[in-house]
């Protein structure tokens, strides 16, 4: 948009009434023109994405604050009172035993490889082994009928997935 020029007091009052009007209705246009712009700008500004179709990564750092859907429980969050809870207990026998030998003293740096230790820490750290694929080959045989002469061949099972694969959307 083009500035519209400045009037003075003076060039004002120098001017005659029809063109003093269309002045007047210039600035109501350039008005409404420029407040169209300013509400736009606002309704712009206003916009996030969670009211428009704007992807949240647009938010930039002013995010709103994410509202949960869950209703606010009447019990604060962990362990209730009076309730036994249960612990993953040391075993006896762990599969594999890892001991992290103090080398060298922090302080005075004297080695101390040859040094028996006063006691030993345990702790035991519980993991899930890896999972491993298992492959299963199906073969059906193929035999000849003695007495008519035919082939017939054993039946495949259904195609079906392993017995442990579940299926994945």
């Amino acid at each position: 948009m083009e500035s519209s020029p400045t009037w003075t007091r003076d060039q004002l009052a120098a001017l005659n009434l029809e063109r003093l009007i269309e002045v007047i209705l210039s600035l109501q246009e350039r008005i409404a023109a420029l407040e169209a712009e300013n509400r736009a700008l606002r309704d712009q500004l206003a916009k996030n994405s969670r009211n428009s179709g704007k992807p949240p990564s647009s938010d930039g750092y002013g995010k709103p604050a994410p509202k949960s859907l869950r209703p606010r429980g009447k019990r604060k969050s962990g362990g209730q009172p009076g309730h036994k809870g249960h612990t993953l207990r040391m075993v006896e026998t762990p599969d594999r035993i890892e001991t992290h030998r103090a080398a060298t003293c922090p302080r005075c740096e004297r080695d101390l490889t040859n040094v028996e230790p006063d006691r030993i820490e345990r702790r035991q750290v519980f993991d899930l082994p890896p999972v491993r694929m298992e492959v299963t080959e199906h073969r059906a045989e193929i035999k000849r009928c003695p007495c008519c002469g035919d082939r017939i061949g054993a039946r495949f099972p259904k195609a079906r997935r392993g017995r442990h694969c579940m299926a994945r959307a």
